[in-house]
C-alpha cells in the first residue's frame, strides 16, 4: 500500500522529520532566552493556536469543493517560509508573530488529513497510519539529539538559527514533492468561485454545517477531545521548561531523553496499528489513558535524569495508542465528501500533551488550545507541578467518558 499519495505524504513526513524536530522539542527555551518567561512561553503558543484557527474552516471548505492536492502543495511553500522569521528573531515578540504566521499558513491540515484517509482503504487503516508514523519517527528519533547537542556545543540561540535555517530548505523540498506528485482525490469539484468574500463567508458558514454533524454522529469523541486539547495544551510546551528548571537537565540530556522516547514511540507504533485494527479504537483509547495516567502522576516528582527517562518513555507509548486510534476513529466516521470540512473542526486525531505524537488540530479543539495555553504559563509560574496533577485528572475523567460516551461507527467509512 506504500504508493501513490501514501508514499508521497509518507517521504515528505520523513523529509520534514529531519527539520522540524530539530527545534520544535527547544522552542520554548528559545522563547525563554530571547526575553521571555514561563507565562510567555503559554502566551506565544496561545497565539499561535488562536491564529491557526481563522483560517481553518476556510482550509476545510476548498478541500472539499475545489479539491486537496494544489491547496496543500502551496500552502506548505508558505509554511516553509516561516522558518526564516524564527531564523532571523531577535526578541520573544519576532518568535510570537513568526509562530503565529506558521499556524495560521497550517490551513491546509484539513486537506492534507483528508488526502491520506481518502487513500487508505477500509480495514487497513490502523496498519497503514501505524507505517506512515512509524517511518517519519524513525527518522524523527536521532534529531531532537542532535539539536541537544548543537546547543551544548554552540549554545542556545545560534544552534536554533541553524536548525530554522535547515528547515526551511527541507522545506522547500518537502513543497515540491507534494506540488509534483500528490494526486487529486476529490473526483466532484465544484469549486469556490474567485471572491474572496464569498470564499470566507461560504467557508465559516459551513463551520455551523460541520459543528451540527459532529455532535450528531460522534459527540462523545468530540467532548473527550475537547477535554484532552485543553489539558494537553497546560503541559506540552512545558515538559522541557521543568526538565531544565527543576530537575536540571539540560538540552543535550533531555535530547536524549526524546531520542529513547522516540525509539519507544516507534516500535509501539508498529504494532499498535494491527492492534487498532483488531480490538477496534475505543478500546486502544482507553489503553493509552491507562498508561498515560501514572505517568502523568509520577513525573512531578523526578529527581534525576533516569527517572526522567522513565516517565518520557511510557507517555511515547502511550501517545501512539491515542493518536493511531483517535485518527482510524475519524477515517471511520467522517464520510469522504464532508471529510475535509469535518476535519477542520475535529483534525486527524488528538495527542496526549506531549511533543512527538501527532500534531491535535481543528477549529472546535484550538479554543480550548488557546485557553488552556494561556492559562498554562500561569499556572505553572505559580506551581510548576499543577498542570500535570490537573492532567491526571482530566486522563482519568476521559478515560471514564471514553468508555460510557464514545461510540465507535457502525460501519466504515470508505
Amino acid at each position: 500500500m506504500m504508493k501513490g499519495n501514501i508514499l508521497v505524504l509518507t517521504v515528505s513526513r520523513v523529509l520534514w522529520s529531519m527539520s522540524d524536530s530539530l527545534c520544535f522539542p527547544y522552542l520554548s527555551l528559545y522563547i525563554i532566552a530571547l526575553g521571555g518567561n514561563a507565562a510567555t512561553v503559554g502566551w506565544v503558543n496561545a497565539v499561535g493556536t488562536f491564529a491557526a484557527a481563522i483560517l481553518y474552516p476556510i482550509g476545510g471548505y476548498i478541500a472539499d469543493k475545489a479539491g486537496r492536492a494544489r491547496l496543500v502543495g502551496v500552502a506548505t511553500l508558505l509554511y516553509t517560509s516561516s522558518f526564516i522569521i524564527f531564523a532571523f528573531a531577535n526578541s520573544w515578540e519576532m518568535l510570537a508573530f513568526a509562530f503565529a504566521y506558521q499556524q495560521v499558513v497550517l490551513f491546509y491540515m484539513p486537506a492534507l488529513n483528508a488526502i491520506m484517509a481518502d487513500s487508505i482503504p477500509v480495514g487497513a487503516r490502523g496498519r497503514i497510519y501505524s507505517v506512515t508514523v512509524a517511518i517519519p519517527n524513525a527518522v524523527r528519533i536521532i534529531t531532537p539529539y542532535i539539536g541537544g547537542y548543537l546547543i551544548a556545543l554552540i549554545t542556545l540561540q545560534p544552534a536554533m538559527r541553524i536548525g530554522y535555517t535547515m528547515a526551511f530548505g527541507i522545506g522547500a523540498v518537502v513543497a515540491f514533492i507534494r506540488i509534483r506528485y500528490l494526486k487529486e482525490t476529490v473526483t466532484n469539484k465544484e469549486g469556490i468561485g474567485r471572491n474572496p468574500a464569498k470564499i470566507l463567508l461560504e467557508g465559516y458558514r459551513n463551520v455551523f454545517t460541520s459543528l451540527r454533524w459532529v455532535f450528531s454522529n460522534m459527540r462523545g469523541y468530540a467532548i473527550v477531545a475537547i477535554l484532552l486539547s485543553f489539558v494537553g495544551s497546560l503541559v506540552t510546551p512545558f515538559w522541557i521548561v521543568y526538565a531544565q528548571q527543576i530537575i536540571g537537565i539540560d538540552a543535550y540530556g533531555w535530547g536524549l531523553i526524546l531520542l529513547i522516547g522516540g525509539t519507544a514511540n516507534t516500535i509501539t507504533s508498529l504494532i499498535v496499528g494491527s492492534l487498532v485494527d483488531e480490538i477496534g479504537t475505543r478500546r486502544c483509547m482507553m489503553i493509552s489513558f491507562v498508561l498515560a495516567i501514572p505517568g502523568m502522576a509520577v513525573f512531578p516528582f523526578v529527581a534525576a535524569f533516569w527517572q526522567a527517562m522513565l516517565v518520557w518513555i511510557l507517555m511515547m507509548v502511550s501517545s501512539s495508542f491515542l493518536w493511531l486510534s483517535s485518527s482510524v476513529f475519524l477515517a471511520d466516521s467522517i464520510p469522504r465528501a464532508l471529510r475535509g470540512r469535518i476535519m477542520a473542526g475535529v483534525g486527524q486525531g488528538v495527542s496526549l500533551g506531549v511533543s512527538g505524537g501527532g500534531y491535535a488540530s481543528g477549529f472546535l479543539l484550538f479554543i480550548p488550545m488557546t485557553i488552556g495555553n494561556l492559562v498554562g504559563g500561569y499556572i505553572y509560574q505559580y506551581n510548576p507541578q499543577f498542570p500535570w496533577f490537573i492532567q491526571v485528572f482530566s486522563l482519568s475523567l476521559a478515560l471514564v467518558m471514553t468508555f460510557f460516551i464514545v461510540k465507535e461507527p457502525k460501519k466504515a467509512e470508505l
